[in-house]
């Protein structure tokens, strides 16, 4: 199990759920993965919910025309624009939303197998988690007109409950791999509120596409009565308690 660490006054491996910035947030997720392609541990593990807010995006955006205004509007309307590691569409991020990070040290081959295989890993606990809350429906799928729409969604009466990404990158001095998968789950607000915020990005770099608050749900839609701080330890803990290893 994972010792651990300090950064940017967050605790790694923790099973606290804890509140940075979202750009702490961001940095600590690349010391989690950094962690274990170093060779200090072959697990770690993170849950952040930011108390300040972003949209989170790749930085390829940047090299969109009308990046530069769209930064400046979301800007003023209180959404500074930050950047991930990872790709997709722009994320908000904010105190309605809940973040798990998971690094893992697996041996992979030449099969892509092993992409499904990190995504099952995050989201089968996830659904199992949410089936013992009384949630019957939870399962991995797309969700169309859903922003950063992906097949491993965890869904929710169909609808995008928590987005899911995943980043490979090799142990130093073997052929072993580090796998960081990541979930962002929406808590509270509405989905329309979030929604809102990644349209006006579109909008602003002159993008037709737009996304449907219909597509996504949020945890206390499901689950009103639910208290989140003391609920996500158990989370980790199936997070953690996860047995497999990845296709070679």
């Amino acid at each position: 199990m994972a010792s651990l660490f300090d950064v940017s006054s967050m605790t790694l491996s923790s099973m606290s759920l804890q509140h940075p910035t979202v750009e702490e947030g961001l940095v600590a997720e690349e010391a989690l993965l950094d962690m274990v392609c170093q060779g200090e541990a072959s697990l770690g593990w993170l849950a952040w919910s930011p108390r300040d807010r972003g949209l989170v995006m790749p930085r390829r955006h940047e090299r969109l025309a009308g990046f530069p205004d769209a930064r400046a509007r979301l800007g003023q309307a209180g959404w500074p624009i930050r950047f991930r590691s990872t790709g997709g569409t722009p994320v908000p991020q904010s105190p309605a939303v809940v973040n798990l990070a998971l690094a893992v040290r697996c041996r992979v081959g030449g099969s892509a197998a092993h992409l499904e295989w990190g995504y099952h890993r995050l989201g089968d606990p996830w659904c199992d988690w949410l089936g013992a809350l009384g949630v019957t429906d939870a399962d991995l799928g797309a969700a169309p007109g859903a922003y950063c729409d992906g097949r491993f969604n965890v869904r929710v009466s169909g609808r995008k409950l928590v987005g899911t990404a995943q980043r490979w990158r090799r142990v130093r001095g073997c052929r072993d791999m580090a796998l960081l998968v990541h979930g962002a789950m929406q808590v509270d607000d509405t989905p329309e509120a979030l929604v809102a915020v990644v349209n006006a990005f579109q909008a602003a770099i002159d993008d037709p596409q737009r996304f449907q608050a219909a597509s996504h749900i949020a945890l206390r839609d499901v689950l009103p009565e639910l208290d989140v701080e003391t609920a996500i330890p158990d989370l980790l803990e199936r997070l953690v308690a996860e047995e497999g290893v990845a296709p070679v």
